[in-house]
């Protein structure tokens, strides 16, 4: 139970529900240095646990020779559960400023003994995407993949995620999204649930939109709309708080510290 706990804390941070495909291109609310630092909890016997962190970093860089955002997450458990399970996995992926399109992404995980990589050169003008997988125990496996349109990677889905305004959706309301994981392309959905007050573990509060995401059945998750997101309802959409369930239980992230943010918090209730 511990181990599927710690391998999905991970990849749900990354997540973030933030996989999205809209046609239009939207003014993203990040800036350069950027920094958002979340806790994960597991709901052991109806106590939440606290088991781990993962920190979020955002810069403008170049790559090769192109004016691009940088993002790059960390994760980690913390010492008492890395005897039970270690953690340490990170995702950096490169994408131009606009379009906002993903130029390159490598995540590297270290579950335990066992390490896999995944990395995908994109080719945007001609539509394709030069994978590289490399699991534990397996052979190095490279392939060409269709991207079709707006196609995004983990990490860079969950940016692409805070450029749209929420309030122009009515509650209950489906947007579709396409997600490159795994070397396969999936089209999925969220749905817009409303506004929501959410109070966090250190006792800050703020003002809320609200999604459910419609997930695939996989190693961590059932299939359905069983994970929950609050973003701040602000011009920043910042994740605040996530809840799923997943195959052995359920899980909780919870934001902790930010820093550098391009707007004034004002989501959050004093």
């Amino acid at each position: 139970m511990k181990r599927h706990l710690i391998k999905s804390t991970f990849i749900l941070l990354v997540l973030l529900t933030g996989r999205t495909a809209f046609s239009q291109e939207p003014d993203f609310p990040f800036s350069n240095g950027e920094y958002g630092k979340y806790g994960a909890y597991y709901n052991w016997h109806f106590i939440w646990v606290y088991s781990g962190n993962v920190e979020f970093f955002t810069t403008r860089e170049k790559y090769r020779g192109q004016d691009c955002w940088h993002f790059k997450a960390e994760g980690n458990t913390f010492m008492p559960y890395d005897l039970l399970y270690k953690v340490r996995d990170t995702f950096n992926v490169y994408t131009s400023v606009k379009p906002f399109n993903p130029l390159y992404y490598k995540r590297v995980m270290n579950h335990g003994k066992k390490e896999s990589l995944h990395q995908y050169i994109f080719d945007q003008q001609k539509g394709l995407a030069y994978s590289t997988v490399k699991r534990h125990g397996e052979k190095l496996f490279c392939d060409t993949l269709e991207l079709g349109k707006n196609t995004h990677d983990l990490l860079s889905a969950a940016y692409y995620f805070r450029g749209f305004d929420f309030r122009k959706y009515k509650t209950g309301q489906k947007i579709p999204y396409r997600l490159l994981v795994d070397n396969a392309i999936e089209d999925l959905y969220f749905r817009y649930l409303g506004t929501e007050i959410v109070k966090t573990r250190n006792e800050r509060q703020f003002r809320c939109h609200k999604i459910s995401v419609m997930l695939m059945k996989g190693d961590f998750f059932p299939e359905g709309e069983y994970m929950k997101v609050w973003l701040t309802d602000d011009k920043n959409k910042v994740p605040v708080q996530v809840e799923t369930e997943i195959l052995v239980g359920s899980l909780k992230v919870v934001l902790q510290e930010t820093k550098s943010l391009r707007y004034p918090l004002e989501a959050e209730i004093h």
